[in-house]
């Protein structure tokens, strides 16, 4: 018998998730009973699986002999092409898996929210907001949600001088656009879009999944955008139309299919190592490492993500970039935290942290705060490994006050076309407005009259989530680092598939063995 025992997290305790049946008398067992587990791409899932040789019908796993026990994470599992590990049984006698070893596979089951709807939206009529050309039309997708708020799911381009723009064809999931539950209200509004970010309001309409459904047999739905302060006053109709021209819904891929197909995920790291951090030594600077833990506020942000993603990464290579410091008596704003120009790769999460340790007593803390060259170069470093099967995350721990905002946005811009999703950690009490505005939830990020293809900037702030009095990598909170991954991370499968699909790559999903295919609608199979 299998029994098989869940953690998430490194402090979470062992919960047992359930138990296969007993296969008598055989050293090459093969279950039938398989497990149903959530998948959770923000948390690190432990599994522990433990054998035993059962004696009797009692329920007590005491009175059974113990036949050995494996642990692996369930991304290991799924970053396997064939979504299989072989696991050794501990204890051994000489060298693992001379005791035994366990077969472990695992499938993803869909759970309806898999379609994929592509929506070709245009207007008409559109209010005029600019006093000497018409509106600079853009429109934003809510969600309701049942707590009665709204979260924002898609926000398009914008178009230059017209009341009646033609946007760009969108594809959204199901489980983004609506949780999968077609009749949720969706909400569309429309903005006059402004340079300063002072985005006038048009109009609003309101829908649903089925009603939009209507319009996939090439029936062109036909929406009022509708402003409340506007609907007291005579003669008052609309302020436009959302024109719905087709909609085509499919079965869509999902992040777990690329994975399964060889994906790849690149961590690149970039550390703040400027002066405004305060003094090392001090125990009131943001890189003071804590006599007794031995953590602070860049190391905690470093594990939470690094922690997660090297599952995805099969040689658990992490690139460690710092900025700001003199290096050699010169400012530098993109040096390697190793030391090591040509290599700046460091050896998994820990050999990342012992790198930036290092460092601390080598360099000079010095100024200005400068994000775009070493954004820059860790986007040409994931271009030039890039191919079909390789995605890059860049982690930039940052204590705020950028110098250099424009050539960032300039630089971000120009990367949402590439296979890269950025992640900006806020720490300490700096000023962050810049940050906010790089993360740009309320229009699309632009440099100039250049707009980002894509979103792929999270912005996140440290203090919201743990106390500054306690990093700890071991001590603080679980469900503290809980949230903070889940800030951190929860976008990335999303910007994966949606860079995906934008340039036609579909994932490479190995054949099923012909031993596994039976029972695959019933399995998430462990």
């Amino acid at each position: 018998m299998c029994v098989l025992y869940t953690k998430c997290g490194i402090r979470g305790s062992w919960v047992e998730e359930g138990r296969t049946e007993s296969v008598k008398n055989t050293g090459d067992p093969e279950w039938q009973k398989s497990f149903n587990l959530k998948y959770y791409f923000h948390q690190k899932q432990s599994l522990r699986f433990s054998l035993y040789d059962v004696d009797s019908n009692s329920t007590d796993l005491g009175d059974h002999d113990n036949l050995g026990t494996a642990e692996c994470t369930l991304a290991q599992i799924l970053a396997t092409q064939e979504n299989k590990v072989s696991l050794p049984l501990s204890p051994y006698h000489h060298s693992p898996g001379d005791c035994g070893s366990l077969l472990v596979r695992a499938v993803e089951v869909s759970d309806g929210t898999r379609d994929r709807v592509t929506l070709d939206l245009t207007a008409q009529n559109l209010d005029k907001k600019d006093l000497f050309s018409e509106s600079d039309p853009f429109y934003c997708v809510y969600r309701r949600n049942t707590d009665g708020t709204d979260t924002l799911v898609y926000r398009s381009e914008w178009i230059k001088d017209t009341a009646s723009p033609d946007w760009a064809p969108i594809t959204l999931d199901c489980a983004k656009l609506c949780l999968g539950d077609w009749t949720r209200n969706l909400r569309i509004e429309v903005y006059d879009w402004d340079m300063d970010g002072g985005h006038d309001f048009i109009g609003d309409c309101n829908t649903t999944m089925d009603e939009l459904a209507q319009g996939e047999d090439f029936q062109i739905l036909q929406f009022d955008l509708i402003n409340p302060k506007k609907v007291e006053k005579k003669g008052y109709h609309n302020s436009g139309q959302i024109v719905v021209k087709s909609v085509k819904i499919e079965q869509d891929t999902t992040f777990l299919d690329y994975v399964r197909g060889g994906l790849k995920i690149n961590l690149s790291v970039a550390v703040d190592m400027t002066g405004s951090n305060g003094d090392p030594d001090s125990p009131q600077s943001l890189h003071y490492i804590h006599p007794r833990t031995g953590e602070n506020a860049y190391t905690t942000a470093i594990r939470t993500v690094g922690e997660i993603l090297q599952d995805y990464d099969f040689d658990k290579k992490i690139m460690g970039m710092g900025f700001g410091s003199k290096v050699g008596g010169v400012v530098s704003h993109c040096f390697p935290l190793n030391g090591h120009a040509r290599n700046p790769y460091c050896k998994g999460v820990e050999g990342l942290v012992s790198s930036y340790m290092d460092t601390l007593n080598k360099v000079t803390l010095a100024e200005p705060t400068c994000y775009s060259q070493v954004l820059q170069y860790a986007a040409d470093d994931a271009m030039r490994a890039s191919n079909d099967v390789e995605y890059t995350v860049i982690l930039l721990i940052t204590d705020g006050g950028v110098t250099d905002f424009q050539e960032t946005k300039q630089a971000l811009v120009k990367m949402s076309k590439q296979p890269i999703s950025v992640v900006l950690v806020g720490v300490g009490e700096g000023d962050m407005g810049a940050l906010v505005q790089l993360d740009s939830d309320r229009a699309r990020l632009s440099w100039g009259q250049e707009q980002a293809d894509r979103d792929i900037v999270q912005f996140v702030e440290l203090n919201k989530y743990i106390d500054p009095a306690k990093y700890n990598h071991e001590e603080e909170p679980p469900e503290a680092r809980h949230r903070l991954a889940r800030a951190v991370l929860q976008e990335i499968p999303r910007q994966v598939t949606e860079y995906m699909r934008k340039n036609g790559i579909s994932p490479r999903v190995p054949d099923i063995p012909d031993d596994f295919q039976e029972d695959f609608d019933k399995k998430f199979k462990i």
